[in-house]
C-alpha cells in the first residue's frame, strides 16, 4: 500500500484540480504515479511538465530514449518505472536480450555499439556522477549536442520518478505484473 493516499480530484482545491486536469488531459488519465504525487499539486505540476517533455516531446530516437529510460529505472531499482515502460521499449524495437542485459546489470557488454554508448553514458552518470570524455564524445557523435541534453533530461526525470515512487511505495496498476526483481 502506498505511503500516501492517492489524490482524488474531488478532494482538491481548484488549483489542484487544474493540475489534475492538465495531467489527465495530457496523459489520457491520472495513473497511480501521479495520483500519489498530486498530494503536492504544485510539485506534481512541475514534475508533469518535465515528464511531458521527456515522454512525449523530446525528438530523441525512441530506441535511444527507451535505453536511457530502462537504464535509469534499473539503476534506481524502480519497479514501477521499469515495468510500465516495457511496452515503449518493445515498440522501440528493444529485444528481450537487450532488456534482459539491462535488467541483469550485464549491459553495455554484448550490446551493439549504438546501444552500448547510450547505456554506458547513463551508467557513468548515475554510478560515478560524471561521464568520461570518451563516453561523452561517443554519444555526442551519434546524437549531437541537443540529443545529449535530451538524454540528460530523460535520465533525470525517469530516475527521479523511479526513486519517488519507490520511496512512496506506489504499487503497479491493478493486474500489471512486476517485471523487475532486485
Amino acid at each position: 500500500m502506498a505511503r500516501v493516499p492517492f489524490a482524488q480530484r474531488s478532494n482538491m482545491t481548484s488549483e489542484g484540480q487544474a493540475v489534475w486536469d492538465d495531467i489527465e488531459s495530457s496523459r489520457g488519465g491520472v495513473a497511480r504515479n501521479y495520483a500519489a504525487l498530486l498530494n503536492n499539486p504544485e510539485a506534481a505540476k512541475y514534475m508533469s511538465i518535465l515528464g511531458g517533455y521527456a515522454r512525449y516531446e523530446t525528438p530523441l530516437n525512441p530506441r535511444v530514449k527507451a535505453l536511457a529510460v530502462l537504464t535509469a529505472a534499473r539503476e534506481a531499482c524502480g519497479h514501477y518505472v521499469w515495468t510500465v515502460n516495457q511496452r515503449a521499449a518493445k515498440e522501440a524495437n528493444l529485444s528481450d536480450e537487450v532488456i534482459s542485459a539491462i535488467r541483469e546489470y550485464r549491459a553495455p557488454v554484448g550490446l551493439v555499439q549504438e546501444d552500448a554508448v547510450v547505456v554506458q553514458f547513463v551508467l557513468e552518470l548515475l554510478r560515478h556522477h560524471r561521464i568520461s570524455n570518451d563516453t561523452y564524445d561517443a554519444l555526442q557523435s551519434v546524437i549531437g549536442n541537443e540529443g545529449v541534453i535530451d538524454v540528460l533530461v530523460v535520465v533525470g526525470y525517469y530516475h527521479s520518478l523511479a526513486h519517488s515512487l519507490q520511496a512512496l511505495d506506489v504499487e503497479l496498476p491493478d493486474g500489471v505484473q512486476d517485471q523487475l526483481s532486485y
